[in-house]
């Protein structure tokens, strides 16, 4: 459980979508492997820290104009699930986007980690899950 005053930690909390910078179309769709349906909803959180001097200069602005062009080449990764007549659950690349989260904290890197409560790091990640909606829900959630 988090208390009041530690959910005061990260605030400030904008959401987004990103997309590619060029449309893939209206009826292309990616088929999941055998694979991707076994691991189903497995989620991948990472956290990645980086001081002051190495992000010198990076703004908002220039992170979405640069995840244009990676997106154009991982373009599924900005569509949503849907199933087949079957069942069977496929991505429909519909340039929905990716989920961009922008959240502020006051706390340096080094006073954060130093925080006793090693599940205030679950602040700095987003915790939406896919759901309740498929159809509605991003594949890709990135947190800044």
């Amino acid at each position: 459980m988090v208390l009041p005053k530690e959910e005061n930690l990260v605030y400030g909390i904008k959401l987004s979508s990103i997309g590619p910078g060029r449309s893939t179309g209206s009826d292309v769709v990616h088929d999941l492997s055998n694979m991707d349906l076994a691991m189903k909803l497995h989620y991948l959180k990472v956290v990645y820290f980086f001081n002051s001097h190495a992000a010198q200069g990076l703004t908002i602005l220039c992170m979405k104009e640069t995840m244009f062009d990676w997106l154009n080449e991982y373009y599924y990764t900005c569509g949503r699930l849907r199933r087949l007549e079957s069942g069977r659950p496929y991505i429909k690349c519909n340039d929905c986007g990716a989920r961009f989260i922008e959240a502020q904290c006051d706390k340096t890197i080094d006073e954060f980690l130093e925080m006793k409560d090693s599940s205030l790091q679950n602040l700095l990640v987003s915790q939406q899950v896919i759901g309740p909606e498929l159809s509605f829900s991003p594949l890709v959630i990135i947190q800044i």
